[in-house]
């Protein structure tokens, strides 16, 4: 249909679209300005991340004693392997806005225990925040879906063909992560900024440093020279002034959260524990269900990519070589390259079809791993060389941060919030693996691991490509087959949601 309709058609649409898509959502606050809700919680999330992406990615390097860093790391996503499936009963209990509040004071505290990082403080913090993670993707997941469906609904007709609403939700979900991307560009040049300003006292100065995939981090490996090169670490003071800075950030969002995001409205009071442990079990069968076990090694395997990325590029590969100072300048070209592919994401997929982008996506990422698998830097190499796998890495990135999302709103539009808990939860567990293992396995076997995955996810996603072209064409052959199979999405877009009220 064309955008062009009548200003009656687009006030009846602008009524459809009203329509609570989220069960209990207000109809003065309900998604009837979808744009307006993405972008606002998009700028949400780039306050708040541009502090926790620039800590996360510094975290291996500023915290090395007792390998505290790495430890805080894996205690953070194991934790959401634990609480992930608890994310339907956590958002119908306190409602989606809620949860988001609730995620950026988490944020603010684990910011403030970076300010005397401990084993009794950092790893609880750690805790903490793994705990909220999965409610609060999976409550990003539904605000966005939700605005994209009413967006559709607004411009296409009130039954979106499969084909308007993949293009709506593939928009929506691109400006997100744009935004969200673009933290990696703020965070990181704030980081440089200011731990510049540093002055350093390297540990180690008279050891020979071993850089890249010869570092190992194994207890007992037989060799003198495979344990990491300590790397510079800043003057306290300058840590503080950037966790500061950071702080400011995680306030800010929580007030653009609180003051501009669109309410839900509170669940009923008299919800029963059956509705919480159904939707548990919910999550726990969508592990098994075969839609979803053929996606998770893809998830899986690019999670593990950007765990070593955040973990073992930064510290093994930009600190040990050129030090830490350098470490958010370098993985700035990762949010750019991200912003910008997250941006165009849209315009990408109508033309070369999701597919392409995601074999395109696949192959970078796997040429960054075959890429530190075969580089070791000696710290004598022009800087510009570092920047060249955080890049590349990014438009990976940038593709599949989108597609992940649109992918699974419509393989699972029967049952979405059980299938974004589990997608976040299959890549926290795969983050966890990434910094368990670094304490005793080398990153070698770590970097292979991940390409072996990336091969199976490959494999599973070309069949659930297979599956669905296979489905429209069906849908096809049955004239309005189609109108009432979207109408099916439509309506039940909403109950999966059944739970929040």
């Amino acid at each position: 249909m064309s955008s062009t309709m009548s200003e009656k058609d687009k006030t009846a649409d602008a009524e459809v679209s009203c329509t609570p898509e989220i069960p209990g959502a207000e109809t003065p606050t309900c998604v009837s300005s979808p744009m307006n809700t993405c972008l606002v919680l998009s700028l949400s999330f780039t306050f708040v991340y541009t502090a926790y992406l620039a800590i996360q990615n510094l975290q291996s390097s500023l915290n090395q004693e007792e390998n505290l860093g790495v430890s805080s790391l894996s205690v953070l996503y194991g934790t959401i392997i634990i609480c992930g499936t608890m994310a339907p009963t956590l958002i119908r209990l306190i409602g989606a806005k809620n949860v988001m509040l609730t995620a950026w004071l988490i944020h603010a505290i684990y910011t403030a225990c970076n300010f005397y990082p401990t084993w009794g403080t950092l790893i609880p913090a750690s805790a903490l925040m793994g705990a909220i993670a999965a409610p609060m993707w999976t409550a990003q997941g539904i605000y966005i879906t939700s605005a994209g469906e009413s967006y559709a609904k607004m411009f296409f007709s009130a039954i979106p063909t499969s084909e308007a609403l993949h293009a709506v939700l593939s928009k929506f979900n691109g400006i997100f992560f744009m935004f969200y991307e673009m933290t990696q560009i703020t965070g990181n040049l704030i980081s440089s900024f200011v731990l510049s300003s540093g002055s350093y006292n390297s540990t180690n100065s008279n050891e020979p440093k071993v850089c890249g995939v010869h570092v190992c981090d194994t207890a007992d490996t037989g060799s003198n020279t495979s344990s990491s090169s300590e790397v510079e670490e800043p003057e306290k003071d300058v840590v503080y002034i950037l966790l500061g800075v950071f702080l400011a950030c995680n306030i800010v969002g929580f007030l653009v959260t609180a003051f501009f995001l669109p309410k839900l409205k509170n669940p009923e009071k008299d919800s029963n524990v059956t509705g919480g442990c159904s939707e548990m079990f919910g999550c726990m069968k969508m592990v098994v269900d075969s839609r979803m076990v053929l996606l998770i090694p893809l998830f899986m395997g690019q999670a593990m990519a950007v765990g070593v990325l955040y973990g073992d590029y930064t510290r093994d590969y930009i600190s040990c070589g050129i030090g830490i100072q350098w470490v958010g300048y370098i993985m700035t070209s990762y949010g750019v390259c991200t912003a910008v592919f997250a941006i165009s994401i849209n315009s990408l997929a109508r033309h070369m079809g999701r597919l392409s982008l995601f074999i395109i996506a696949v192959l970078a990422d796997v040429s960054t791993l075959v890429a530190m698998l075969i580089w070791s830097p000696a710290g004598n190499e022009y800087v510009a060389v570092y920047f060249l796998i955080p890049a590349v890495s990014g438009i990976s990135e940038g593709i599949m941060q989108a597609q992940f999302n649109t992918l699974v709103a419509q393989v699972f539009s029967d049952n979405m919030t059980p299938a974004f808990a589990t997608y976040h939860t299959s890549k926290a567990t795969s983050f966890t693996l990434t910094f368990v293992l670094s304490t005793f396995v080398c990153l070698r076997y770590r970097l292979f691991i991940s390409i072996g995955l990336y091969g199976l996810g490959l494999v599973g996603y070309l069949i659930t490509e297979f599956r669905l072209k296979r489905r429209a064409t069906y849908t096809d052959k049955h004239g309005q087959t189609e109108v009432k199979k979207q109408s099916d999405i439509v309506d039940n877009t909403t109950k999966h949601n059944s739970g929040l009220q």
